[in-house]
């Protein structure tokens, strides 16, 4: 009866450390692709070197465009909806003061913030391209033609967010898009302020500028990730290895 208990103790400790290693990588995963952030992130294995759909926006002089027709520059996507009283205004704000350092919008690039609000129609993207003195000519505010339009884009930029009951608000991540030229996905930034230099340096993705060691350390931490989890696994491995060779020695003792 002892050895059967200790049996069972010894296997709760492992499924423990599985649980444990299970939670690290989650920690991992969510801490580097959620800083700053609200919501469930894009999975941006999914959607880098993506090409985006070619869908249909109205601006908020009530015209009709399609996203490819900003093609040629690179593309800052800010997802908002125009009834949000928090994360919004405040990305948008710091947009406003860090731009003017990167160029001139319509010239150098385009900006483009997108209502992600089913709902929200031309007043509310008027009100809000006004409220934020945004020029509405290099500086977009738009809404997608319909909802098929809208959820394609959000799909592809791996967008997902949920309405808060019984009120007007959404849980979103807080995050833009940068998209190159011929509208491809390479980059994206999380939280409600961005400095200048991570701005300037995810413009640089976007035109293809990433360097050498840009690119080698991407695969430094993956591989560092990787070889975290094969760590444990292999303590795991090892742990459980110990604990039946302890038990099958005990088992011998007992033997006449």
């Amino acid at each position: 009866m002892k050895r059967r208990l200790q049996r069972l103790n010894e296997g709760s400790v492992v499924r423990h450390l599985l649980g444990g290693l299970i939670a690290l990588l989650f920690f991992i995963f969510t801490a580097f692709s959620q800083e700053g952030s609200t919501g469930i992130p894009p999975n941006e294995s999914r959607t880098l070197g993506q090409k985006l759909p070619n869908v249909r926006l109205i601006d908020t002089q009530g015209r009709e465009f399609h996203l490819y027709d900003l093609a040629g520059k690179p593309v800052i996507l800010s997802p908002i909806y125009t009834n949000c009283t928090s994360a919004c205004p405040i990305i948008t704000d710091s947009l406003k003061k860090v731009i003017p350092k990167l160029g001139i919008p319509g010239k150098d690039f385009w900006v483009l913030s997108l209502t992600f609000d089913p709902t929200d129609g031309l007043t509310n993207i008027k009100d809000f391209q006004k409220k934020h003195g945004i020029d509405g000519y290099g500086w977009k505010v738009a809404m997608a033609k319909d909802k098929k339009d809208l959820f394609e884009l959000l799909d592809a930029i791996d967008f997902r967010f949920m309405s808060v009951p019984e009120s007007k608000d959404f849980v979103h991540p807080n995050l833009i898009v940068f998209i190159s030229p011929d509208m491809k996905i390479k980059r994206y930034l999380y939280g409600v302020v961005f400095k200048e230099e991570d701005m300037e340096k995810a413009l640089g993705y976007a035109l293809g500028k990433e360097s050498f060691i840009d690119k080698l350390y991407r695969w430094f931490f993956f591989i560092g990730l990787i070889g975290t989890a094969g760590s444990g696994l292999f303590m795991v491995i090892k742990l459980s290895k110990y604990l039946a060779r302890k038990e099958e020695l005990k088992a011998s003792k007992t033997q006449p």
